[in-house]
């Protein structure tokens, strides 16, 4: 037996093992699963409802912000279709540090929220600046996210 008809071979078995695993492929396809996909669900869990925030200034607590384009009030058991969400990137740790505020000495962490983007803006959020996928902070602890199937 020679090296070089070994070769031929193992070239004949690879091309017949690909034919046989791609005849399988589309002879066992699952047409269904490929009409579907998955979007993320956020929904409000917390019980007096939760403000979505526009700034990361972690300490101040949503209702204190006044500017309604700086922040969304959403009521328990809302849903919102969102197009992605994370971690907040490249934060820190923010503590504060004005002894004249009423959070001095409070330190915030940025993991407690999601940074979120809607695929359609929440009623109530809907003014001009909101607009065109602009992402707004969450605090975890209120919500849940869930994948839902769509067809």
């Amino acid at each position: 037996m020679s090296i070089g008809s070994t070769q031929l071979y193992a070239t004949r078995l690879l091309v017949c093992l690909g034919l046989v695993y791609g005849v399988l492929g589309v002879v066992n396809s699952d047409t269904a699963s490929s009409q579907t996909n998955l979007r993320d669900d956020l929904e409000v869990l917390a019980p007096r409802g939760t403000y979505f925030k526009r700034q990361i200034n972690w300490f101040q607590q949503s209702p204190e912000i006044r500017d309604a384009n700086q922040r969304c009030y959403a009521r328990r058991g809302d849903r919102f279709v969102i197009s992605s969400y994370r971690r907040p990137v490249n934060e820190s740790q923010v503590r504060e540090d004005d002894r004249n505020s009423r959070y001095f000495g409070n330190i915030e962490d940025p993991n407690d929220y999601w940074e979120v983007t809607f695929r359609d803006v929440p009623d109530g959020c809907s003014t001009q600046q909101n607009e065109g996928g602009l992402t707004w902070f969450v605090y975890r602890r209120h919500v849940r996210i869930t994948p839902t199937q769509v067809r």
